[in-house]
């Protein structure tokens, strides 16, 4: 698939637009392929306006920045993605990135499914209570009506602070697809009453690396018999989602360094997801997935991704001291925040939001203010 850069489109713009559009699946965004055709929004309800929010965050190591990012955000994000859109009516909900991974060896993964896509809405941090109320699963302004106390950001942000103790095997897209019932499976139980079938839906994706979701029994997180640089997958490390992941001008990331030197450094181009020549779930899929819950998919979903950018694309090698595996492959970070966290090429993830045409917003991960960025969104 052509990775294609797509103007942003207007948030209001969104809500009230009545066009037919197609979304193709099967082939390069807005190229052709088996399309889904969608109702006119026209015949979607107009009042009252409402939107369903689902914010994917990172609860990795070294996620924290980025969650503290986020919170300071909050507000202008739900200015511009709410208020200035005029909804009316919102359901917000809170999902982690942790979908376990292996056979629960791997530090931070179970085996179980991590948290499973399951809305989070305990208190964390210093907060006591989050000011839902009790029962209440996310949060939801109906009109007015209102199942929390307080600040809505005051709210959000207790809830939304996942810390640093969650798979380093992110798994955004297979979360998102969990969380909403969009791989066929019921959502779960905690779920129930987030998603409306006519509201609009955006998911936020909140994070520092790329989407690793993986289809279920795969064997891309073993940890027992691939071990080492010479086995078939690769020493355990996320680069095994990289290079089972992506294919930059059609090639694998290479796994061992070309001169077989540490000092070696190589700068990719041309990469997007591998899709069916991969290990992941291909974008495509996840793509389907989520349009086969509106009606009218193009007017109803919009992706926005607070994540690094997919270019450059960077290869180096480590040797690790007492390590006698050799070289191993680490892609670097393609943005890097004054405060010295970083973010690596989101390939999937910024691909992902390609399918919805100008439906789609991407922010840097390393940037502090996401003003600019919102400010273009609002612009048609």
């Amino acid at each position: 698939m052509t990775a294609r850069r797509l103007l942003p489109l207007g948030v209001a713009a969104l809500a009230a637009a009545c066009t037919v559009r197609e979304l193709n699946v099967g082939g390069a965004p807005g190229a052709g392929g088996s399309g889904v055709t969608e109702v006119d929004a026209g015949d979607l309800p107009r009042s009252p306006p409402a939107v369903d929010i689902l914010f994917v965050i990172d609860d990795s190591s070294f996620a924290r920045p980025l969650q503290g990012k986020l919170l300071a955000n909050f507000p202008l994000l739900a200015t511009r993605l709410i208020r200035a859109a005029g909804f009316t009516s919102f359901h917000i909900g809170v999902i982690s990135t942790d979908m376990g991974a292996g056979d629960g060896s791997l530090a931070g993964c179970d085996a179980s499914g991590g948290k499973r896509g399951i809305l989070q809405y305990t208190a964390r941090g210093s907060c006591t209570t989050t000011g839902l109320d009790p029962g209440a699963t996310f949060i939801s302004d109906v009109d007015g009506v209102k199942n929390y106390t307080g600040n809505l950001e005051d709210v959000f942000g207790c809830i939304a602070a996942l810390g640093e103790s969650g798979c380093g095997f992110e798994q955004q897209f297979a979360s998102i697809t969990r969380a909403l019932g969009a791989d066929g499976s019921p959502p779960p139980a905690e779920n129930q009453g987030f998603l409306r079938p006519e509201a609009h839906l955006f998911i936020v994706i909140v994070t520092d690396e790329d989407d690793c979701s993986a289809p279920p029994g795969s064997p891309l997180f073993d940890t027992a018999t691939n071990t080492t640089l010479e086995s078939p997958l690769g020493p355990p490390g996320n680069f095994r989602c990289n290079e089972f992941g992506h294919l930059c001008n059609g090639a694998r990331p290479p796994r061992l360094p070309p001169s077989g030197n540490a000092s070696d450094v190589v700068t990719l181009e041309g990469c997007v997801s591998a899709e069916g020549q991969g290990m992941l779930i291909p974008v495509e899929t996840i793509a389907s997935q989520l349009a086969s819950l509106k009606r009218s998919p193009l007017q109803q979903i919009l992706i926005a991704a607070i994540t690094g950018p997919a270019t450059p694309y960077t290869v180096r090698w480590v040797d690790r001291p007492g390590d006698n595996l050799g070289p191993r492959p680490h892609v670097t970070a393609s943005c890097t925040a004054a405060d010295g966290s970083s973010a690596a090429p989101a390939v999937r993830i910024n691909q992902l939001g390609q399918y919805f045409f100008g439906a789609t917003l991407v922010i840097p991960a390393c940037a502090d203010d996401y003003a600019p960025a919102l400010d273009a969104l609002m612009v048609q």
